[in-house]
């Protein structure tokens, strides 16, 4: 019983910082898309430039409130399905940006 509460929580563990890593690296995906398309209608550069900077000032406290949250939240339902339920969501909504980021 101890070992499949260990293998759980490394688990959980790996995909906590798996999830932690692709939603650092979305901030970037999602500022280039933001560009991308402000580039496509608008006509200012330094305006663009500034809107991605508070873009990922906003992302980067966003991400951060995240992964602490989320964080808490497995060390303490470790092995719960409320636990997997959570990373599936996570996992979906990471994929569907990146996949939002293939098409724009």
């Amino acid at each position: 019983m101890q070992l499949k509460q260990i293998s759980a929580g490394v688990l959980a563990l790996i995909l906590w910082i798996v999830t932690a890593a692709v939603g650092l690296w979305e901030i970037v995906v999602v500022r280039q898309m933001l560009l991308r398309v402000y580039g496509r209608f608008g006509s200012d550069y330094w305006v663009g430039v500034s809107l991605g900077n508070w873009v990922v000032l906003l992302l980067a406290f966003v991400w951060l409130a995240f992964v602490v949250g989320t964080g808490e939240y497995h060390r303490g339902h470790v092995g719960q399905r409320s636990s997997w339920k959570v990373f599936g969501w996570t996992i979906a909504v990471e994929v569907a940006i990146l996949v939002l980021a293939f098409f724009i």
